[in-house]
C-alpha cells in the first residue's frame, strides 16, 4: 500500500512540475503611460511633453502617424521641415533611445519635398521636435505632421494624436478601467488565462489583421460576422450604412435605423443611430448597450476639416470601415494586442 501511495504522490509531483515549468514568463514592461480621460467623453488623452512643455495629446491606435495641432506649432514655436530627405529616425540621432530600460530600435519616416510630384498627403507640412517624451521614453531630433483638424487645441481639449508608431516593437495593454498603458516585450506564451496576466473571467482570443496601421477584428451583430476596427480616437462606434441595410437588413426611417436629429457626415448624407443590445467576440467577451451611429461617409467636413462627435479627421471621401469601434464600446473592455502572434486578447474591464 505504502509504494502505491508513494507512486501516486510521485506522478502528482510530475505532473505539478510540468504545469510550473508550462507557465509562462510575463514579459517585460518597456513603458507604462497614464491616461487621462476627457471630460463628458470616454476620450482618453496621453500625457506628453514637447520640448519640455507638458501637453496631451489624444490616444489614437486607429490611424498613423502622430500628429501635432497647428496651435502646439504656433505657441512653441517648431519651426517646419519640408526640404526632401531619404529618412529620419524616431529613436534619436546617433543611437538609440532609452525606455524603461529597454533599447529602442531606430523607425525611418519618410520626408517628401512639397515642391515634388508627390500626393496630398505625401506634401503635408512637418515640424521639427528637438525633444518629445511619452512616460519615461523620450526620443530626440524628430519630426511630425501637422494635424488637419483646425480645432484641435482649441475647442478639442488635447494638441496632437498619440498613436502606435513611437513603440512599433512592443506588444501593448490597453488598461481603460486602470486608465494606462504598458507597453511590453512580445510574449511567447499562446494560453490565454497566463497571457492576460491580469485578474479576469472569460477571455476572447481575437485574430487581427493590420491595414494602414489599423488593428481590424470581426465582431458578432445579431449573429452577422462583422469586420470592424479598433479606434481609439473616437468616441463614437460608426456603422457603414450598407453594412447596416444590406447585412443586419436595416431599413432607413424604420424603428431600427432612425435619423439622429439633423447631423449630416462629411458629404452631407443622413446620419442614422441604433442601439445594439451587444457586440459580441470570440470567447463570450461582450460589450452591452452600444449606442452606434449609422453613416455612409465619414463624419468629416471636408471643407472646413471639422471633425463631428470626437471621429478623427478622416477625408470625407475616404469609404470607411464596415464597422470603426469607437470609445463607447472599447471601454468597456481591456485589450491587450500582441502583434507577434497576430491576436488580440479581450477581457470585460
Amino acid at each position: 500500500m505504502s509504494r502505491k501511495i508513494l507512486g501516486a504522490f510521485v506522478a502528482i509531483l510530475a505532473l505539478t512540475e510540468a504545469a510550473a515549468a508550462q507557465t509562462c514568463t510575463l514579459p517585460s514592461v518597456a513603458d507604462t503611460v497614464d491616461l487621462k480621460q476627457v471630460p463628458g467623453s470616454d476620450l482618453m488623452t496621453v500625457p506628453v511633453e514637447i520640448n519640455g512643455t507638458p501637453k496631451q495629446f489624444l490616444l489614437d491606435i486607429g490611424t498613423n502617424p502622430t500628429e501635432v495641432s497647428q496651435a502646439a506649432v504656433t505657441e512653441l514655436g517648431l519651426p517646419e521641415n519640408v526640404k526632401m530627405l531619404d529618412s529620419i529616425q524616431t529613436g534619436g540621432t546617433g543611437g538609440t533611445s532609452n525606455m524603461g530600460g529597454q533599447q529602442s530600435q531606430h523607425t525611418s519616416v519618410a520626408v517628401y519635398d512639397v515642391k515634388g510630384g508627390n500626393s496630398r498627403e505625401q506634401i503635408r507640412t512637418r515640424v521639427r521636435i528637438a525633444s518629445f517624451t511619452i512616460g519615461s521614453a523620450t526620443n530626440h531630433a524628430m519630426q511630425f505632421l501637422v494635424a488637419k483638424d483646425v480645432e484641435m487645441g482649441k475647442s478639442e481639449p488635447y494638441d496632437g494624436l498619440m498613436t502606435g508608431d513611437f513603440f512599433r516593437q512592443y506588444d501593448v495593454e490597453l488598461d481603460f478601467a486602470g486608465k494606462q498603458i504598458n507597453y511590453l516585450t512580445p510574449t511567447k506564451c499562446i494560453d490565454p488565462d497566463q497571457v492576460v496576466f491580469w485578474s479576469h473571467s472569460d477571455v476572447a482570443v481575437v485574430p487581427i489583421t493590420m491595414a494602414d496601421d489599423k488593428i481590424q477584428v470581426q465582431v458578432l451583430i445579431e449573429g452577422h460576422a462583422v469586420n470592424a476596427v479598433i479606434d481609439t480616437s473616437s468616441a463614437r462606434t460608426v456603422l457603414r450604412r450598407d453594412i447596416a441595410e444590406l447585412v443586419l437588413g436595416f431599413k432607413a426611417d424604420a424603428p431600427e435605423m432612425m435619423s439622429e436629429g439633423d447631423l449630416k457626415d462629411g458629404m452631407g448624407a443622413q446620419v442614422y443611430h441604433h442601439t445594439f443590445s451587444k457586440i459580441a467576440f470570440a470567447g463570450g467577451v461582450t460589450a452591452v448597450n452600444v449606442p452606434v451611429l449609422i453613416s455612409t461617409n465619414s463624419l468629416v467636413h471636408e471643407a472646413e476639416r471639422e471633425v463631428v462627435l470626437g471621429s478623427k479627421a478622416m477625408s470625407a471621401g475616404v469609404r470607411i470601415p464596415d464597422l470603426e469601434l469607437g470609445m463607447d464600446v472599447l471601454h468597456q473592455l481591456h485589450l491587450y494586442a500582441v502583434f507577434g502572434q497576430k491576436k488580440l486578447y479581450i477581457t470585460a474591464r
